[in-house]
Protein backbone atom coordinates (compact mmCIF):
# COMPACT_ATOMS: atom_id res chain seq x y z
CA UNK A 1 0.00 0.00 0.00
CA UNK A 2 1.41 3.37 -1.02
CA UNK A 3 1.71 6.23 1.47
CA UNK A 4 -1.11 8.11 -0.31
CA UNK A 5 -3.40 5.06 -0.21
CA UNK A 6 -2.54 4.46 3.44
CA UNK A 7 -3.41 8.08 4.29
CA UNK A 8 -6.71 7.88 2.38
CA UNK A 9 -7.59 4.57 4.06
CA UNK A 10 -6.83 6.01 7.48
CA UNK A 11 -9.02 9.09 6.89
CA UNK A 12 -11.90 6.93 5.65
CA UNK A 13 -11.59 4.73 8.69
CA UNK A 14 -11.81 7.73 11.05
CA UNK A 15 -14.86 9.12 9.20
CA UNK A 16 -16.67 5.78 9.31
CA UNK A 17 -15.88 5.46 12.98
CA UNK A 18 -17.47 8.80 13.80
CA UNK A 19 -20.53 7.95 11.71
CA UNK A 20 -21.54 5.09 13.96
CA UNK A 21 -20.06 6.09 17.31
CA UNK A 22 -20.42 9.17 19.47
CA UNK A 23 -17.68 8.99 22.11
CA UNK A 24 -17.64 11.52 24.89
CA UNK A 25 -14.19 12.99 24.31
CA UNK A 26 -11.48 13.17 21.67
CA UNK A 27 -9.25 11.13 23.96
CA UNK A 28 -11.84 8.36 24.10
CA UNK A 29 -12.20 8.56 20.33
CA UNK A 30 -8.49 7.89 19.79
CA UNK A 31 -8.42 5.11 22.37
CA UNK A 32 -11.45 3.45 20.77
CA UNK A 33 -9.93 3.77 17.30
CA UNK A 34 -6.76 1.99 18.40
CA UNK A 35 -8.69 -0.69 20.30
CA UNK A 36 -11.13 -1.35 17.46
CA UNK A 37 -8.39 -1.51 14.85
CA UNK A 38 -6.49 -4.04 16.96
CA UNK A 39 -9.57 -6.17 17.66
CA UNK A 40 -10.59 -6.29 14.02
CA UNK A 41 -7.09 -6.92 12.79
CA UNK A 42 -7.31 -3.83 10.59
CA UNK A 43 -4.15 -2.39 9.16
CA UNK A 44 -5.26 1.18 9.83
CA UNK A 45 -2.49 1.98 12.30
CA UNK A 46 1.10 0.97 11.83
CA UNK A 47 3.00 -0.13 14.92
CA UNK A 48 4.79 3.22 14.94
CA UNK A 49 1.51 5.16 14.71
CA UNK A 50 0.05 3.20 17.62
CA UNK A 51 3.15 3.90 19.70
CA UNK A 52 2.98 7.65 19.01
CA UNK A 53 -0.74 7.87 19.77
CA UNK A 54 -0.40 5.85 22.96
CA UNK A 55 2.54 7.93 24.17
CA UNK A 56 0.68 11.18 23.54
CA UNK A 57 -2.35 9.92 25.47
CA UNK A 58 -0.12 8.92 28.39
CA UNK A 59 1.51 12.37 28.39
CA UNK A 60 -1.72 14.18 29.18
CA UNK A 61 -1.14 14.26 32.93
CA UNK A 62 2.54 13.35 33.08
CA UNK A 63 4.61 15.71 35.22
CA UNK A 64 8.13 17.03 34.72
CA UNK A 65 9.23 15.21 37.85
CA UNK A 66 8.60 11.92 36.05
CA UNK A 67 10.49 12.91 32.88
CA UNK A 68 13.53 14.67 34.33
CA UNK A 69 17.13 13.54 34.65
CA UNK A 70 17.55 13.10 38.44
CA UNK A 71 19.90 15.38 40.37
CA UNK A 72 22.45 12.60 40.92
CA UNK A 73 22.87 12.18 37.15
CA UNK A 74 23.19 15.87 36.22
CA UNK A 75 26.46 16.76 34.50
CA UNK A 76 27.30 20.34 35.54
CA UNK A 77 30.41 22.51 35.75
CA UNK A 78 31.61 25.13 38.30
CA UNK A 79 31.77 28.77 37.19
CA UNK A 80 35.33 29.02 38.53
CA UNK A 81 36.61 26.38 36.10
CA UNK A 82 38.37 27.17 32.82
CA UNK A 83 36.67 26.92 29.44
CA UNK A 84 39.36 24.47 28.36
CA UNK A 85 38.33 22.07 31.16
CA UNK A 86 34.67 22.59 30.24
CA UNK A 87 35.44 21.65 26.64
CA UNK A 88 37.07 18.42 27.83
CA UNK A 89 33.97 17.61 29.90
CA UNK A 90 31.68 18.20 26.92
CA UNK A 91 33.78 15.90 24.74
CA UNK A 92 33.89 13.21 27.42
CA UNK A 93 30.17 13.28 28.16
CA UNK A 94 28.96 14.06 24.64
CA UNK A 95 26.77 17.00 25.72
CA UNK A 96 26.29 20.18 23.68
CA UNK A 97 24.92 22.14 26.65
CA UNK A 98 26.19 22.12 30.23
CA UNK A 99 24.59 23.91 33.22
CA UNK A 100 27.00 26.09 35.20
CA UNK A 101 26.79 26.43 38.98
CA UNK A 102 28.25 28.70 41.65
CA UNK A 103 29.00 27.28 45.09
CA UNK A 104 26.76 24.22 44.78
CA UNK A 105 24.49 22.54 42.25
CA UNK A 106 21.56 24.42 43.80
CA UNK A 107 23.14 27.66 42.56
CA UNK A 108 22.72 27.31 38.78
CA UNK A 109 23.77 30.58 37.13
CA UNK A 110 23.48 29.72 33.46
CA UNK A 111 24.09 27.30 30.62
CA UNK A 112 26.98 27.19 28.16
CA UNK A 113 26.45 25.95 24.61
CA UNK A 114 29.29 24.25 22.76
CA UNK A 115 29.13 26.82 19.93
CA UNK A 116 29.82 29.70 22.35
CA UNK A 117 32.65 27.67 23.83
CA UNK A 118 34.26 27.02 20.45
CA UNK A 119 34.25 30.75 19.63
CA UNK A 120 36.45 31.51 22.64
CA UNK A 121 38.69 28.49 22.14
CA UNK A 122 39.33 29.54 18.53
CA UNK A 123 40.43 32.94 19.74
CA UNK A 124 43.02 31.30 22.01
CA UNK A 125 41.34 32.22 25.30
CA UNK A 126 41.62 28.76 26.84
CA UNK A 127 42.23 29.99 30.37
CA UNK A 128 39.16 32.19 30.62
CA UNK A 129 36.86 31.38 33.53
CA UNK A 130 33.53 29.86 32.58
CA UNK A 131 31.79 32.64 34.53
CA UNK A 132 33.06 35.08 31.88
CA UNK A 133 31.17 33.42 29.03
CA UNK A 134 27.88 32.31 30.64
CA UNK A 135 25.09 34.15 28.87
CA UNK A 136 22.16 31.73 28.66
CA UNK A 137 19.25 32.39 30.98
CA UNK A 138 18.11 29.48 33.09
CA UNK A 139 14.51 28.34 33.25
CA UNK A 140 13.35 26.86 36.54
CA UNK A 141 10.22 24.72 36.68
CA UNK A 142 8.27 22.81 39.29
CA UNK A 143 8.27 18.98 39.21
CA UNK A 144 4.46 19.19 39.13
CA UNK A 145 4.41 21.13 35.83
CA UNK A 146 2.83 19.12 33.01
CA UNK A 147 5.26 17.81 30.40
CA UNK A 148 3.10 19.05 27.52
CA UNK A 149 2.92 22.57 29.02
CA UNK A 150 6.69 22.72 29.38
CA UNK A 151 7.26 21.38 25.87
CA UNK A 152 5.02 24.09 24.41
CA UNK A 153 6.74 26.80 26.44
CA UNK A 154 10.21 25.62 25.46
CA UNK A 155 9.19 25.60 21.79
CA UNK A 156 7.72 29.12 21.95
CA UNK A 157 10.70 30.60 23.82
CA UNK A 158 13.42 28.57 22.05
CA UNK A 159 14.61 27.03 25.33
CA UNK A 160 16.42 23.70 25.23
CA UNK A 161 17.06 23.04 28.91
CA UNK A 162 15.22 23.66 32.19
CA UNK A 163 16.10 22.96 35.82
CA UNK A 164 13.48 21.22 37.97
CA UNK A 165 13.47 22.62 41.51
CA UNK A 166 11.79 21.51 44.73
CA UNK A 167 9.67 23.59 47.10
CA UNK A 168 12.80 24.87 48.86
CA UNK A 169 14.53 26.03 45.68
CA UNK A 170 16.96 23.11 45.50
CA UNK A 171 17.67 21.42 42.19
CA UNK A 172 15.74 18.18 41.84
CA UNK A 173 16.64 17.40 38.25
CA UNK A 174 17.08 18.62 34.70
CA UNK A 175 14.84 18.44 31.64
CA UNK A 176 15.88 18.98 28.02
CA UNK A 177 13.57 19.40 25.06
CA UNK A 178 15.01 16.13 23.74
CA UNK A 179 13.86 14.37 26.93
CA UNK A 180 10.33 15.67 26.39
CA UNK A 181 10.25 14.66 22.73
CA UNK A 182 11.50 11.20 23.64
CA UNK A 183 8.42 10.79 25.83
CA UNK A 184 6.44 10.87 22.56
CA UNK A 185 8.66 9.35 19.88
CA UNK A 186 10.91 7.11 21.95
CA UNK A 187 14.67 7.23 22.40
CA UNK A 188 16.53 9.68 20.16
CA UNK A 189 20.20 8.92 19.67
CA UNK A 190 22.83 10.79 17.72
CA UNK A 191 26.44 10.01 16.89
CA UNK A 192 27.63 11.57 20.16
CA UNK A 193 25.34 9.61 22.46
CA UNK A 194 27.25 7.04 24.46
CA UNK A 195 25.79 3.65 25.33
CA UNK A 196 24.96 3.86 29.01
CA UNK A 197 22.37 1.11 29.19
CA UNK A 198 22.19 -0.40 32.68
CA UNK A 199 24.11 -3.68 32.92
CA UNK A 200 22.32 -6.83 34.09
CA UNK A 201 24.62 -9.83 34.46
CA UNK A 202 23.20 -13.24 35.44
CA UNK A 203 25.96 -15.34 37.00
CA UNK A 204 26.34 -19.12 36.85
CA UNK A 205 25.64 -19.45 40.59
CA UNK A 206 22.19 -17.87 40.20
CA UNK A 207 22.96 -14.40 41.52
CA UNK A 208 22.47 -11.28 39.40
CA UNK A 209 24.79 -8.28 39.24
CA UNK A 210 22.90 -5.19 38.12
CA UNK A 211 23.27 -1.44 37.90
CA UNK A 212 20.95 0.39 40.27
CA UNK A 213 19.39 2.07 37.20
CA UNK A 214 18.20 -1.28 35.85
CA UNK A 215 14.45 -1.34 35.26
CA UNK A 216 12.47 -3.72 37.46
CA UNK A 217 10.44 -4.82 34.44
CA UNK A 218 13.63 -5.76 32.58
CA UNK A 219 14.97 -7.67 35.59
CA UNK A 220 11.72 -9.61 35.78
CA UNK A 221 12.01 -10.54 32.12
CA UNK A 222 15.72 -11.38 32.03
CA UNK A 223 16.10 -13.09 35.41
CA UNK A 224 12.48 -14.19 36.04
CA UNK A 225 12.40 -12.34 39.35
CA UNK A 226 9.25 -11.58 41.33
CA UNK A 227 9.58 -8.57 43.61
CA UNK A 228 6.02 -8.74 45.01
CA UNK A 229 5.57 -4.97 45.14
CA UNK A 230 2.12 -3.68 46.04
CA UNK A 231 0.34 -1.55 43.43
CA UNK A 232 0.73 1.76 45.30
CA UNK A 233 4.49 1.27 45.67
CA UNK A 234 4.95 -0.04 42.12
CA UNK A 235 3.47 3.18 40.70
CA UNK A 236 6.39 5.18 42.16
CA UNK A 237 9.29 2.75 41.62
CA UNK A 238 10.82 1.82 38.26
CA UNK A 239 14.41 0.88 39.06
CA UNK A 240 16.31 -1.56 41.24
CA UNK A 241 17.99 1.26 43.16
CA UNK A 242 14.62 2.88 43.78
CA UNK A 243 13.26 -0.39 45.19
CA UNK A 244 16.20 -0.82 47.60
CA UNK A 245 15.92 2.80 48.75
CA UNK A 246 12.18 2.33 49.29
CA UNK A 247 12.85 -0.71 51.47
CA UNK A 248 15.28 0.99 53.88
CA UNK A 249 14.52 4.72 53.31
CA UNK A 250 18.23 5.68 53.26
CA UNK A 251 21.44 5.31 51.26
CA UNK A 252 22.93 1.93 52.29
CA UNK A 253 26.56 1.25 53.11
CA UNK A 254 28.91 -0.65 50.75
CA UNK A 255 28.63 -4.38 51.42
CA UNK A 256 25.36 -4.02 53.31
CA UNK A 257 22.82 -6.81 52.77
CA UNK A 258 19.12 -5.96 52.64
CA UNK A 259 16.36 -8.55 53.00
CA UNK A 260 13.28 -7.98 50.87
CA UNK A 261 9.86 -9.26 51.99
CA UNK A 262 9.70 -11.46 48.88
CA UNK A 263 12.69 -13.52 50.06
CA UNK A 264 15.24 -11.84 47.77
CA UNK A 265 18.44 -10.43 49.28
CA UNK A 266 20.24 -7.34 47.96
CA UNK A 267 23.94 -6.87 48.55
CA UNK A 268 25.21 -3.34 47.90
CA UNK A 269 28.34 -3.48 45.73
CA UNK A 270 28.91 0.16 44.85
CA UNK A 271 27.47 3.34 46.36
CA UNK A 272 28.39 6.96 46.97
CA UNK A 273 27.03 9.62 49.32
CA UNK A 274 24.07 10.39 47.05
CA UNK A 275 23.00 7.18 45.32
CA UNK A 276 23.28 3.43 44.93
CA UNK A 277 25.28 2.35 41.89
CA UNK A 278 25.54 -1.44 41.71
CA UNK A 279 23.73 -4.26 43.47
CA UNK A 280 24.00 -8.04 43.75
CA UNK A 281 20.61 -9.77 43.75
CA UNK A 282 20.41 -13.12 45.53
CA UNK A 283 17.11 -14.79 44.57
CA UNK A 284 15.02 -16.78 47.05
CA UNK A 285 16.07 -20.43 47.50
CA UNK A 286 19.51 -19.70 46.04
CA UNK A 287 22.10 -21.53 48.12
CA UNK A 288 24.58 -18.67 47.91
CA UNK A 289 26.06 -16.59 50.71
CA UNK A 290 25.54 -12.82 50.58
CA UNK A 291 29.32 -12.51 50.80
CA UNK A 292 29.97 -14.77 47.82
CA UNK A 293 32.74 -13.88 45.40
CA UNK A 294 31.69 -11.68 42.50
CA UNK A 295 32.54 -12.75 38.96
CA UNK A 296 31.92 -10.19 36.24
Amino acid sequence: MSEEQHSHSFCSYVKNFFNHKQPETVRETIEDLIEEANENGDDQFSEHEQLLLSNILCLRNKKCGNAMIPRADIIAFPKSGSINDLAELMVTKGHSRIPIYGETLDDIIGIVHVIDLVKYLQSGKKNLKVSDIVTSNVKFVSPSMRVLDLLREMQLNKIHMAMVIDEYGGVDGLVTIEDLLEEIVGNIEDEYDFDESPVILVQENGTIIADAKAELAELKEIANLKFDIDENTAADIDTLGGLVFQLIQRIPAPGEVIDAPCGIKFRILDVDSRRIKKIMIIPENTNISATTEIKE
